[in-house]
């Protein structure tokens, strides 16, 4: 397996660390919350809250591996670096510049046959 460029080994790092993360809060928010009578999360939170951090460290791997789906998925995940202007604007240029595209559309050669 080969390195993907640098721009996009930020992008997929990105994605992985909020996806991480968004798993991590919630382990943490479980475990202090789990014996307070008075502050309960239903499944649904935990639902959404997993979904999301899934779907960041799909976007991460997508990215990474240049599958397809990876470029729309990341598209839709960088929408929430937006609140942060800096952050978010730096990787929405690195997501249009020629290298990030090509990643994606470079034919990579089949495994051999066994």
């Amino acid at each position: 397996m080969s390195r993907p460029p640098a721009c996009v080994a930020l992008v997929a790092r990105t994605h992985g660390v909020v996806g991480a993360t968004a798993l991590a809060s919630v382990l943490l928010l479980h475990l202090l919350t789990r014996g307070l009578e008075r502050i309960e999360f239903g499944p649904r939170t935990y639902a959404i809250s997993l979904g999301i951090g899934l779907t960041y460290l799909l976007a991460a791997v997508l990215v990474w591996f240049g599958s397809p789906g990876g470029r729309l998925l990341s598209r839709v995940c960088s929408v929430l670096y937006l609140v942060r202007p800096q952050l978010g604007l730096d990787l929405l240029r690195i997501m249009a510049s020629e290298e990030y595209r090509a990643h994606f559309t470079t034919a990579r050669p089949l495994p051999p046959a066994s």
